[in-house]
């Protein structure tokens, strides 16, 4: 399961616009996410736990494959290394470059498995890392490494996904029919590299809105939380409802989303005009029911895990304790079929 807080200018945070402004101070307010699961490692035995996902621009690879490594120890094996090219928003706007993301993947992506890889000193020279005789002396535990699953969407991430990863992890929306058509690019590049990908796990972030009624979740979705989430949309997406994105055309979702450059009361406006058509495509909604045969569709296409973000408690505070019951449904009805 994921959650976290909103993508929000703080110019725009307050009760009266979101609900959820009244316990969360901040829509910023969020915990390092290698420290809580650390923490998090320790107060469960049976849960997967993982990042979803993280990047190597911030931090060298070697500091990932370190950590990653670690958790995986103290898990007991439970650990997913979830990482993708990265956001803008966590980079550029601390002096950080975001040019050559995908290519800085593709080697931070080598590093990590040269240094897990190697029992010895190890040496590397590439554009955006260089290792001397580095080492990470840490082993495998019970001689298994922690899984990399990657966020890919485009064409690049996609084939590095079947060279490089155990699983794929998208975070965008998207139909079974795309998911699936990513899959065999992704299993393709898998065989070209000489992988059997048989034990390759193909996920799926899925932000989901849950209610009683078909009809409920409708109501929920036309929110402003909800709004909001539909402008951190690509303008992909909007085009194929046919409408026009705010942020222009070329816009890539939450690659290029940066809340502290916006100007509030733009977004204000934007989420006012936002159509209805764009939230309902944009998130998958709807019972616990129909949300399980949602998940079973991606199911019939290759998809063997779902990663379920649910944003009740984001749209209303007072929506928190049912939304998790809901989720909790879903998993239930996942694990009778």
């Amino acid at each position: 399961m994921s959650f976290r807080t909103l993508h929000a200018p703080f110019g725009v945070w307050d009760s009266s616009t979101f609900p959820s402004a009244r316990l969360i101070r901040s829509p910023e307010e969020n915990f390092d996410a290698w420290s809580f699961l650390t923490w998090l490692a320790g107060r469960t035995r049976k849960a997967t736990i993982g990042t979803a996902v993280t990047e190597a621009i911030r931090r060298h690879p070697a500091e990932i494959a370190q950590a990653a490594l670690s958790i995986h120890h103290l898990s007991h094996g439970r650990f997913v290394l979830g990482i993708g090219a990265g956001e803008k928003e966590n980079i550029e706007p601390y002096g950080l470059s975001y040019k050559g993301q995908v290519t800085r993947l593709e080697e931070a992506l080598y590093v990590i498995r040269l240094l897990w890889g190697s029992k010895d000193y190890v040496s590397y020279q590439g554009k955006f890392f260089e290792l001397d005789r580095a080492v990470i002396g840490l082993g495998p535990y019970r001689g298994k490494f922690p899984p990399i699953w990657i966020a890919a969407h485009g064409p690049r991430t996609l084939r590095l996904t079947g060279r490089y990863g155990d699983g794929w992890l998208p975070t965008h929306q998207m139909e079974p029919e795309e998911y699936s058509e990513h899959l065999r690019e992704i299993r393709s590049a898998g065989f070209e590299a000489g992988r059997s990908m048989s034990n390759f796990t193909p996920s799926f972030e899925m932000t989901v809105v849950t209610a009683e009624t078909h009809d409920a979740a409708h109501r929920l979705l036309d929110t402003n939380a909800m709004r909001l989430g539909a402008l951190v949309m690509p303008a992909e997406l909007w085009e194929r409802e046919g409408q026009h994105h705010p942020f222009g055309n070329g816009f890539r979702g939450v690659v290029d989303y940066v809340p502290s450059r916006l100007d509030p009361d733009e977004v204000r406006e934007h989420m006012k005009a936002v159509p209805f058509g764009i939230l309902h495509a944009a998130f998958d909604h709807g019972t616990p029911e129909q949300l399980a045969a949602r998940v079973e569709s991606y199911a019939a296409v290759g998809l063997k895990h779902v990663v379920l973000r649910n944003v009740g408690p984001l749209i209303d505070p007072k929506r928190a304790l049912p939304s998790f019951r809901d989720v909790g449904r879903i998993i239930r009805l996942l694990r009778r079929r």
